[in-house]
């Protein structure tokens, strides 16, 4: 892989897990010094949540993390019969969940904030007019993590749901770990074994935990402490603190010493993160192949599924390629929604290849997705024009980030307009949130998308347009011009029938979502600032929305 020295913290763990086979079991060793500084024992981490913090730089920044949230991860063999729960008190931010994943990164089973029920002599800050500003010691909440399948075998179908959840899903109090295997009906990859220094085999699970927008620019987790495991054995012993993470092995010291190397870590199958470089190119290179010449892009070897081939052929303009541009037309890009993996790989490979699906199924794209969002995505190109400026209508949602006192409802929990680098890197770049983005008083809004350095000068608060920033590395590959532009809703109301998750099928994003589906038009610097202040008629926006460091 080629990457720029900037990206290091990010690069060191994409370098490593493509240097692995594709085929690797989910204990993969990165050779000795290569363990990415902060993949573990970063920002709030700990014992347990070992893994990150993950988000926008300076934090581990992979799987195209929103800039307004932080993510932890647990990567934990289970002690057989042990029952595993997590005590927390809720953060003062607009949401949070914990979701489990299979080995590929798939979502198996996840729980929102607001489906949790709180201790006794505790409130849930996150229901629905519930009061945000009562103590800490009367917020607190027990979530039990049960080694099992998400899957119910009388109706071969999910217990709980994992496909475009909404407001109103049941209260809950625990999180499913197994992966159902696609010879019951899923599409899970279990995560494998491994057999400790006891000579015990033990099972293995992941799961995230995340929080978004913390309150009053608040502490990443929202002020509070982390969530704390509390383990029992089937012996009846129950452990905490230091005793539950050496139970589990959640900081791979048992690992370490049964591999005989010092910086072993568990790590998930290299394509749960990116793509490897020699997959990315000829994804994004279909003219370098030979004519006809067909590359396997998806699954990757010793996964299943029906294989994904990119063709080799004569693309129309491989500058811009895979973004598309149609000035007239009702949306000028080519808006792709969220279904699966091969469904996300076919902007490149074009909804004809070899493989390729008109009917995708709604499991996730990958790449460690929060169930609790779904998402519209664009492939933009500078070489259209410096700056891309999206406008669109912003469905209403909660304000929570100046520490509001009631929870409001809204048409979703949580929107943002993000932009990020390609499947090569899955690095955020740049992202602005609702409560950031200006509307006039039909909930319109106005965001300019450029390069730093050739920011208008009137994309600012005062002249009410917002910016996002475009990466300076493209792609994070060899096309500095390339940017893929996303869009979130979360957790929509049911009476929102315009949100992202009301999609179906490919090509119904305009039919659904219209004037909520955003529209793009390039210009030069120049030509944007001649549009003045309030070009389009929206007010106010800060400098940016959430920003990297980069």
């Amino acid at each position: 892989m080629r990457f720029s020295a900037r990206a290091l913290p990010h690069v060191t763990a994409a370098a490593i897990l493509s240097t692995v086979a594709l085929a690797v079991p989910a204990t993969s060793q990165p050779a000795p010094g290569d363990v990415p500084g902060n993949l573990v024992g970063g920002a709030s981490s700990t014992c347990f949540w070992n893994y990150g913090a993950f988000g926008a730089d300076p934090n581990f920044n992979n799987a195209y993390p929103d800039a307004g949230a932080t993510y932890w991860a647990a990567y934990i063999r289970r002690p057989a019969g042990s029952t595993l729960s997590l005590t927390g008190t809720y953060p003062n931010a607009r949401y949070f969940s914990f979701i489990s994943y299979d080995r590929v990164g798939q979502p198996i089973d996840g729980v929102a904030d607001y489906q949790i029920a709180p201790d006794p002599g505790s409130s849930n800050p996150f229901q629905p007019g519930a009061r945000r500003d009562g103590p800490d010691a009367a917020s607190t909440y027990t979530l039990d993590v049960d080694h099992a399948q998400n899957f119910d075998s009388a109706t071969k179908q999910p217990l709980f749901t994992v496909r475009d959840p909404r407001n109103n899903e049941p209260e809950r109090n625990n999180l499913l770990t197994v992966p159902t295997a696609a010879a019951q009906g899923g599409t899970g990859i279990s995560l494998g074994t491994e057999i400790g220094s006891d000579g015990v085999t033990y099972e293995l699970e992941q799961y995230l935990y995340r929080v978004y927008v913390p309150d009053n620019n608040g502490t990443i987790t929202g002020n509070v402490p982390m969530p704390e495991p509390v383990l029992t054995l089937a012996n009846g012993d129950r452990l905490t603190g230091q005793s539950v993470c050496d139970a589990t092995d959640s900081e791979s010291k048992d690992l370490k010493k049964t591999t005989g190397n010092a910086d072993a870590i568990r790590l998930p199958d290299p394509t749960a993160l990116n793509l490897d470089r020699k997959t990315y190119d000829a994804l994004r290179h279909p003219e370098t192949l030979a004519p006809g010449q067909q590359v396997q892009v998806f699954p990757a070897p010793g996964q299943p599924g029906k294989p994904l081939f990119q063709i080799g052929r004569p693309v129309e303009n491989p500058a811009t390629f895979p973004a598309e541009y149609n000035p007239g037309a009702e949306r000028t890009v080519d808006w792709r929604g969220q279904y699966d993996r091969r469904y996300l790989l076919q902007m490149y490979t074009g909804d004809d290849a070899p493989g390729a699906s008109l009917t995708p199924p709604r499991t996730g794209g990958g790449f460690y997705p929060n169930i609790h969002n779904n998402y519209m995505r664009a492939a933009l190109s500078r070489e259209y024009g410096q700056v891309a400026v999206v406008r669109g209508k912003l469905a209403t949602s909660p304000k929570t980030s100046n520490g509001n006192p009631v929870m409001e409802t809204g048409q979703v929990r949580y929107t943002s307009f993000c932009m990020n680098e390609s499947v090569l890197t899955t690095r955020v770049m740049n992202c602005a949130y609702d409560e950031n983005v200006p509307t006039d008083s039909n909930g319109d809004y106005t965001i300019v998308v450029s390069l730093a350095g050739e920011r208008p000068v009137n994309a600012n608060e005062a002249c009410g347009n917002g910016w996002v920033e475009w990466s300076p590395k493209g792609d994070g590959g060899d096309d500095s011009n390339f940017g893929w532009f996303q869009v979130r809703n979360m957790l929509p109301d049911n009476n929102f029938r315009q949100a992202v998750q009301n999609t179906s099928t490919p090509g119904d994003e305009l039919a659904v979502m219209g004037e909520y589906l955003p529209n793009v038009e390039y210009m030069s610097t120049e030509e944007f600032e001649k549009l003045g202040c309030s070009a389009n008629g929206s007010i106010g926006l800060g400098s940016s929305g959430f920003g990297s460091s980069n």
